[in-house]
């Protein structure tokens, strides 16, 4: 009867591990690669994936990094009180601008607008 008790507590503790694991890593996080690291081949064909480009935005790199990947901008606004300045990247065969906002105290991205 002990043996049989034994393997029953044995079975519910080895149910109880597995859950307390499967939730333990299934709520990690993935790693984060540092910002201003060389940025992939791919990124640099940037007309070739928008969403390759959207995906290094959305990590907020500095302005320079920005400008080595995407290129010099087609056009560059600067607001009123000397904040932020917008850069604009013409996209021929959508006949529109793409925008990448920089903010001028950090050097940073701060915004973007990527179609």
């Amino acid at each position: 009867m002990f043996i049989i008790r034994s393997f029953l507590i044995f079975q519910r503790m080895k149910r109880s591990l597995l859950i307390l694991l499967l939730l333990h890593f299934s709520c990690t996080k993935p790693p984060v690669k540092p910002v201003d690291s060389i940025p992939d081949p791919d990124i640099i064909q940037w007309h070739n994936s928008d969403y390759t480009v959207w995906k290094f935005l959305e990590k907020y790199p500095s302005e320079k990094l920005v400008i080595e990947t995407l290129g010099p901008a087609d056009s560059v606004w600067v607001d009123e009180k000397m904040e932020f300045k917008v850069l604009y990247y013409f996209i021929q065969n959508l006949q529109d601008y793409n925008t990448v906002e920089i903010n001028l105290t950090t050097g940073n991205t701060t915004g973007f607008e990527w179609d």
